[in-house]
């Protein structure tokens, strides 16, 4: 036994189990004691290889116990019932019944809601019965049979077992639609993934998205392409990847098509070479994005030009009162909202570079949020005004008003 499973307790088991089910190890009643015949045990040869011993195991199972078994080894260690019957192709008491000889066998556990591979090494083995040349197949089926029929409402909480076998059936995959459709999942994946910080696994998904999508993409599917793009530069720069990131972004920066996907890529360029400490890089990414609006500043504007922008401050407040100011509509147009990000996200940047900039940038956005309406970035700007408006302009008592507002 110790040469066989070098005391595996697992292994052990199951080497016990097939020299019982061959008839060589067997319980004696009349005399209360096990009994063996060494000299026919070592004549079968058994192989060492646990695996080995298992699928010689499993195909002594009736036909569709192996199915299922092959079909549960495709979907992982566990899966729940309910995503095994849609695969078995079978109803939940149907599935049962499949698998009971494999449960009886101590092969798979049977838990409240899911079935379990008792080993890894189970798994494998159930795994193997199927030939390689037709496992892609499986998978691809799986894939489609899982994002036939699991509901709607339960498909994004689905989506990691959805796209993890559409995935590893893609090569054979030919239909343009069904190729964006589960480049469409894989985003979707990647959005998950994203949101939980598993950044390496949502680049994962995101880059097999891209990888999915024609060379005409940008034509067909631009909507979807631009965001598994942006999503993947994120990714990228999360994970370390900077150049990488870098690179991806100036090439997403060519591709968008309307200001407020260009407002959305530079923001993340401006994240992306502050924290490489690349200052005059991140500051030319938010004045190139001002420049697509038509507006043309200076790296070091003239302090006149910050003043010309503040006195617009008072021009367009007028005799408004604060109360009026606080209860001004919410900003909703989206260029405006996107321009807001952008100069939000370059101020901490220009305040290392030019202290007109900065000035200019913040009564821009504070000129902005008056003419639009209100939003989280006009908080922000009305915030950083009362900090420079009396270090700036000598106007203390804006302070006082930022602060009521």
């Amino acid at each position: 036994m110790h040469g066989k499973t070098a005391g595996n307790p697992f292994f052990a088991i199951q080497f016990i189990s097939a020299l019982a089910d061959e008839g060589l190890l067997a319980f004696d009643h009349g005399n209360g004691r096990w009994s063996w015949d060494l000299s026919l045990i070592h004549a079968k040869d058994y192989t060492d290889n646990v695996v080995e011993l298992i699928v010689g195991k499993m195909n002594r199972l009736w036909l569709q116990t192996q199915k299922a078994l092959q079909e549960f080894a495709c979907l992982g260690n566990s899966t729940e019932i309910g995503t095994l019957s849609i695969v078995h192709g079978t109803s939940e008491e149907e599935l049962h019944s499949d698998l009971w000889e494999a449960v009886r066998l101590e092969l798979v556990v049977r838990l409240k809601v899911s079935y379990k591979f008792v080993h890894g090494r189970v798994q494998e083995a159930a795994y193997s019965l199927i030939p390689e040349e037709l496992r892609v197949g499986a998978h691809l089926r799986i894939g489609r049979l899982l994002a036939a029929h699991i509901p709607p409402e339960k498909r994004e909480e689905a989506i990691f077992e959805i796209v993890n076998q559409f995935n590893r059936g893609a090569t054979l995959i030919t239909s343009p639609d069904e190729r964006e459709r589960l480049a469409e999942l894989n985003l979707l994946a990647g959005e998950r993934a994203r949101a939980s910080t598993a950044y390496a696994s949502a680049l994962k998904y995101l880059s097999t998205g891209t990888a999915l999508l024609g060379d005409d993409c940008w034509e067909r599917r631009h909507e979807l392409a631009f965001a598994l793009e942006l999503h993947g530069a994120e990714c990228e720069f999360l994970t370390g990847e900077s150049a990488a990131a870098a690179k991806r972004l100036t090439v997403l920066s060519s591709r968008a098509a309307n200001t407020v996907e260009v407002a959305t890529v530079a923001c993340l360029r401006v994240d992306l070479y502050t924290t490489l400490d690349q200052i005059d890089r991140a500051v030319g990414v938010g004045l190139e994005y001002l420049r697509y609006l038509g507006i043309e500043w200076s790296p070091h504007p003239t302090a006149e030009e910050a003043r010309r922008e503040y006195e617009q401050i008072w021009i367009r407040i007028g005799s408004r009162s604060i109360e009026e100011l606080i209860e001004m509509p919410l900003m909703n147009d989206p260029v405006s909202l996107a321009s807001l990000d952008v100069l939000t996200k370059v101020l901490p940047t220009a305040l290392l570079t030019d202290a007109n900039l900065v000035s200019l940038a913040i009564c821009r956005a504070v000129n902005l949020g008056l003419e639009r309406g209100n939003s989280d970035g006009s908080c922000v700007a009305y915030v950083w005004l009362g900090m420079i408006a009396g270090s700036h302009f000598g106007n203390y008592k804006v302070s006082v008003w930022s602060a009521w507002l």
